[in-house]
């Protein structure tokens, strides 16, 4: 490759340096200036550990015997004591600052990727600015992308400059994966495993592969990683709980972040855009040589984003800066002075590289343009939380206050999966809360909750079976409970005491 690719970023004019170190401003204008709904029973979550130690049984629902295991116990104590002691500017100040640090280290990992400063800082602003808009909530995912994105520069670190050093961070990694979100903590093996790949020796008739590294090396630092994940309160239940936490048809057919992207829809209508214009890249504008790791890591991370919603942070961290080598040769020269010229070869290759960024940015627009509002956001006033979306989170703070005129010993509450953590927040204890994973059996240890409940939304289970099940004294329904609201408009044994819109608040009668 020609030297001339391998621009010092000191040499560089300053507008260009700006470019990218603005990058995190810039994306930080992007992210949601709330809190995300989870943030309700993450507090929750934290002020209980910091109170009363970790719990091995429910607390915050109604079903106060189910096991439970806090995957994310690191997490929601900092956020708590963030929230607590800095409210809601706090959090976002600290989910800016997580997004602030995956910026910069993106742009590291693509300049070492590519040696093309030009190249480097186009691709990680688009990635930066994917990540802002789709992914960057108060929610543990703000350290758990920054976490895995360090992983994939400690091993490239280590490809390049073969220093030991970088292997030995991983350990320290593994660490505060496993304690901060050990959901996700699969995810450090799930990365690594194209640089453990590329580091076999291959030979098959005329194909042959030279290791990119020592796959000892590898191995030994992986099996220190491995070692290290029991390191946690939960021990090796924490490590397996992603094999308990996905591929389920309960979780799959509530959480929208669960399914499949489709193109109707915003994230899904941004993934395949991007696909088709890197696919354009790969047929039409550049051919280079064979290279393990980023194929196996590009395909990986493009091929999960296909399978969920969720799964598109993994090709935005792993996906995109593997794509950015093909075009590591894409700008031969940066016109720094008057006495370096383009060719028109070269020229060419710029204004389809710089279109296709426009391209990319005008996608981006289109997904802020698209995406449907956040109804599940709160924000915070004097250290209390309290809803921003007003058509629905008002409704809820004035059942709130109905229910505050009781004991709350006494209360019986049903709530839907995506305002039960609402009423949490609050003391109170509802059926079912958006912790989707723990209301199944294979993690409770108890009872399937989260198919019950599917079967009560799709009206498969009469309501009056449910109700009569767990004698609710209060019941708060919403847009998605329309078989149960439908059914108790019409139930003798309950009366409305509050209503707005689609959020009805029903009473039991005798509970007087």
């Amino acid at each position: 490759m020609p030297q001339s690719n391998r621009i010092n970023i000191n040499d560089a004019p300053k507008w260009f340096k700006a470019f990218f170190v603005f990058a995190p401003v810039i994306g930080c204008l992007l992210i949601a200036t709330h809190l995300d709904n989870d943030f309700f029973f993450i507090c929750k979550t934290g002020e209980y550990i910091v109170n009363n130690g970790l719990p091995t049984t429910d607390f915050l629902s109604m079903h106060s015997t189910m096991h439970i295991i806090v995957q994310q116990w690191l997490s929601t104590v900092i956020y708590y004591y963030i929230f607590k002691y800095l409210g809601t500017v706090g959090v976002l100040g600290f989910v800016f600052m997580c997004y602030a640090l995956f910026c910069v280290l993106m742009h590291r990992l693509t300049k070492l990727i590519t040696g093309n400063l030009f190249v480097a800082s186009m691709v990680s602003l688009l990635a930066d600015l994917f990540a802002a808009v789709m992914f960057e909530r108060s929610r543990p995912q703000a350290m758990t992308m920054l976490l895995i994105l360090l992983v994939l520069y400690l091993l490239e670190s280590f490809v390049q400059k073969g220093k030991i050093i970088y292997l030995c961070l991983l350990p320290l990694v593994s660490l505060a994966l496993i304690n901060l979100h050990a959901a996700m903590w699969a995810m450090l093996f799930v990365f690594a495993a194209p640089y453990g790949v590329a580091a076999i020796p291959f030979k098959f008739k005329n194909i042959k592969q030279e290791p990119c590294c020592s796959f000892v090396k590898l191995a030994v630092c992986g099996i220190i990683c491995f070692a290290v994940g029991f390191i946690n309160p939960y021990g090796f239940e924490a490590m397996k709980y992603i094999t308990s936490s996905f591929g389920y048809d309960e979780i799959n057919g509530l959480i929208v972040e669960m399914k499949a992207p489709a193109i109707t829809d915003a994230w899904g209508f941004a993934l395949f855009a991007v696909l088709g214009v890197f696919a354009c890249f790969a047929i039409f504008y550049k051919k280079r040589a064979f290279t393990t790791r980023f194929v196996l890591l590009f395909a990986g991370t493009a091929f999960m984003s296909l399978l969920t919603t969720k799964s598109i942070a993994y090709f935005i961290v792993g996906g995109i800066p593997a794509f950015s080598y093909m075009l590591k040769d894409a700008v031969v020269t940066l016109k720094i002075d008057n006495n370096q010229k383009r060719d028109k070869k070269d020229k060419k290759k710029l204004i389809i590289l710089v279109a296709a960024f426009i391209l990319m940015l005008g996608v981006l627009g289109a997904v802020l343009a698209l995406q449907p509002a956040d109804s599940a956001n709160i924000a915070e006033s004097s250290n209390t939380a309290e809803a921003s979306d007003e058509d629905d989170y008002a409704a809820l703070r004035e059942m709130v206050k109905i229910l505050d005129k009781e004991n709350k010993d006494d209360v019986v509450l049903y709530a839907s999966f995506n305002h039960g953590q609402f009423f949490e927040y609050y003391d109170y204890h509802p059926y079912i809360d958006g912790r989707a994973e723990l209301f199944l059996k294979d993690n409770n240890k108890e009872f399937d909750y989260l198919e019950e409940y599917g079967s009560l939304r799709s009206g498969s289970l009469y309501y009056k079976d449910f109700v009569d099940k767990y004698h609710f004294t209060y019941i708060a329904t919403d847009s998605t409970d329309v078989f149960l609201q439908a059914s108790l408009l019409h139930d003798n044994d309950y009366e409305i005491v509050y209503k707005s819109g689609k959020n009805i608040l029903f009473k039991l009668k005798d509970n007087k």
